[in-house]
């Protein structure tokens, strides 16, 4: 259940759900090249996790040079401030520019091989992951069930709630609700997408998995994995790719058809590869700022004993 907001919390969602539909209205020349240069200044100019950003780009590259880390990480800037237009921007988005913002390159296809079905699109934080959800809007014969992590922010929380509000297609579910949310959409007889982003750091465990994704060791959440291997569901990984600003083209490629025998590990080990060759098309469109490396083995085996590496 979603928590209720004090009078003052209220009062403070909507002053910047206003402000950011104010912002919303200008045209998108001048958001896309005067707000966003605007934004980006000051997140350069004050080193926003610049430690944590570049000591990322380092570890995932260690093939290119200094020059071309910083570049990246220049990049990268640029983008985390288009990231907040585009979130502005569809603040105040109408029917049109919702439409407009991606384009789906195989929605007919899969809307054809699997309406009606229950199954998994997994995704990242890569590009404008809030984009993904519009995706809902082309769904005739099941929900998008768009799971996320609830925000440390109550008003935060309510904000991306209701922008996220995109269709009556889509449903959006606490992470720790996932199965029961999908088990009681089952029931009803119409079909559920399960949406994640499987590429933020999870909680350490004895038995995590550690693979090797750019160039380091890493867990990854594999709720995915087992819930397709549980409920026999096929799998498809959103591949983006940016066309202009604020504008994506994304497909969904299969990584399990919810049959095949794979070996423990093996679905996410897919999904990993889809997205590290997705990254090094274009290093800036991912989330570089998050503390994505801060487990490790070494800190499995201090503390559990053992590592599973």
């Amino acid at each position: 259940m979603e928590a209720k907001l004090r009078w003052y919390q209220k009062a403070e969602l909507e002053l910047l759900w206003t402000f950011c539909l104010l912002l919303s209205c200008m045209p998108r020349i001048l958001r896309y090249y005067a707000l966003k240069p605007i934004i980006a200044l000051p997140l350069m100019l004050s080193g926003y996790r610049r430690k944590v950003i570049r000591e990322n780009i380092k570890n995932s590259f260690p093939e290119k040079s200094v020059k071309e880390h910083k570049r990246i990480a220049r990049r990268y800037y640029y983008f985390l401030a288009e990231v907040i237009v585009d979130t502005i921007s569809l603040v105040g988005a109408g029917e049109k520019r919702k439409n407009n913002v991606t384009r789906w390159t195989n929605s007919k296809e899969m809307g054809e091989k699997l309406g009606g079905k229950d199954w998994i699109a997994i995704g990242a934080h890569y590009g404008c992951w809030e984009y993904l959800l519009i995706w809902s809007r082309e769904l005739r014969e099941s929900k998008l069930m768009g799971v996320y992590h609830p925000m440390k922010s109550i008003v935060f929380e309510h904000f991306y709630r209701r922008l996220r509000n995109v269709s009556e297609q889509l449903i959006q579910v606490p992470m720790k609700q996932t199965i029961l949310h999908f088990l009681r959409n089952r029931k009803s007889g119409q079909g559920t997408v399960i949406g994640l982003v499987a590429d933020q750091s999870p909680t350490l465990r004895p038995d995590s998995h550690w693979f090797r994704f750019l160039n380091q060791s890493t867990v990854f959440h594999d709720g995915a994995e087992a819930m397709a291997l549980k409920f026999n569901l096929p799998i498809y990984f959103a591949y983006t790719k940016r066309i202009a600003p604020g504008r994506y083209e994304t497909r969904f490629d299969e990584i399990y058809d919810g049959k095949e025998q794979v070996a423990p590990h093996e679905i996410t080990g897919r999904y990993i590869k889809r997205l590290e060759s997705m990254i090094r098309e274009c290093p800036e469109l991912w989330m570089w700022s998050h503390k994505r490396w801060k487990h490790t083995p070494e800190r499995q085996a201090a503390r559990f004993g053992k590592s599973s590496l």
